[in-house]
C-alpha cells in the first residue's frame, strides 16, 4: 500500500486503536444526525406537497372500506412497482442523498380506485446548502431549496408537473373519423 504523504504515515504511527474507534464513533454519529435531518426534510416535502393539491381529505376509501393515503412515500421495489414505507425506514445512500418515492392517488372512485403514479425524490446537503432532485433519467429537476416556510414549493410543482406530463405522454391519439 503506497501512502502520498510522508506527514500521513508520521501521523498515523500515533494513532492507537482507541483513537481509530472514536474517529468512527463520530462518523457514525454524524451519518445518523444528517439521516435523521433528511427524514425529517423528508416529512416536510410531503405535509408541503399534500397541502399544495388541496385536497379535502388525507385518505379515500376503497370498496371494502379500506382507507389509503392520496399522497404516500415509499420506494420502487422493482421496476415501475412502488412499496410504502415509512419515514424512519429510509436511509441514505452512499452518497449521503436520501431517495424515495412519492406516490400521488390519481383515481380514488371505491370500484376501480388505486392507481398512483410515482415521482423519484432524492435529499441531500452540499456545503451547507440543501438540495432535492425530482424525477429520474431525462426528467429530472434540481432544485436548492430554502429553509424558509414554503421552501419546497418549486419542488411540489416539480411533482406535480412530472405527473401531468407522464399522462400527456401516454395520451393516445384519437383519430377525427
Amino acid at each position: 500500500m503506497q501512502i502520498p504523504f510522508k506527514s500521513c504515515l508520521e501521523s498515523g504511527m500515533e494513532l492507537t486503536f482507541k483513537d481509530l474507534k472514536e474517529k468512527r464513533t463520530k462518523l457514525v454519529e454524524a451519518q445518523w444526525k444528517l439521516q435523521d435531518k433528511l427524514q425529517e426534510k423528508g416529512s416536510e416535502l410531503l405535509r408541503e406537497y399534500s397541502g399544495s393539491l388541496d385536497l379535502t381529505s388525507r385518505e379515500w376509501t376503497g370498496s371494502d372500506g379500506t382507507r389509503w393515503p392520496y399522497v404516500d412515500i415509499g420506494i420502487w421495489e422493482e421496476e415501475g412497482k412502488f412499496f410504502p414505507v415509512l419515514i424512519p425506514q429510509l436511509n441514505m445512500d452512499s452518497r449521503y442523498h436520501l431517495n424515495f418515492v412519492i406516490a400521488t392517488t390519481l383515481d380514488d372512485s371505491p370500484l376501480t380506485g388505486g392507481y398512483r403514479q410515482g415521482v423519484s425524490i432524492s435529499l441531500w446537503y452540499e456545503n451547507s446548502s440543501f438540495y432535492a432532485e425530482v424525477g429520474s433519467g431525462d426528467d429530472v429537476s434540481r432544485f436548492s431549496v430554502s429553509s424558509q416556510l414554503g421552501g419546497f414549493y418549486q419542488v411540489c410543482n416539480a411533482i406535480k408537473a412530472l405527473i401531468s406530463s407522464s399522462m400527456d405522454r401516454a395520451m393516445p391519439d384519437i383519430p377525427a373519423n
